[in-house]
């Protein structure tokens, strides 16, 4: 299995616990996210995701689920909306760049 790491980074949603959770982890909420010590107002977290295959995730943030703007969103088919992560295509797969860190912003859009 091919593994690679996406850094979360969403800015403050306005709350004090939030969580990462999706098709990574059952949607079982496993994910805590810290707050970033270089900027408090944000909260982070690093997964090792197979990039081979698409994941859709979301955020709880004291309690409520959130989707971000800065992800692509999709429809679960049971009327639910999920941010989703993309799988990489096949030839950054095979050169390794799927073992890079890679980071993403996430913008204060409520």
């Amino acid at each position: 299995m091919t593994k690679g790491n996406k850094n979360l980074q969403p800015v403050l949603f306005g709350g004090k616990k939030v969580f990462l959770t999706g098709t990574f982890d059952n949607w079982q909420a496993s994910v805590p996210m810290m707050q970033d010590p270089e900027a408090p107002e944000e909260h982070i977290a690093t997964l090792y995701l197979d990039r081979s295959k698409a994941h859709e995730f979301k955020f709880i943030v004291d309690g409520t689920w959130r989707l971000s703007a800065d992800f692509d969103t999709t429809d679960d088919h049971s009327g639910n909306f999920n941010n989703i992560l993309h799988p990489l295509p096949p030839q950054l797969l095979q050169t390794g760049f799927s073992n890079s860190k890679m980071y993403s912003g996430i913008p204060n859009r409520r």
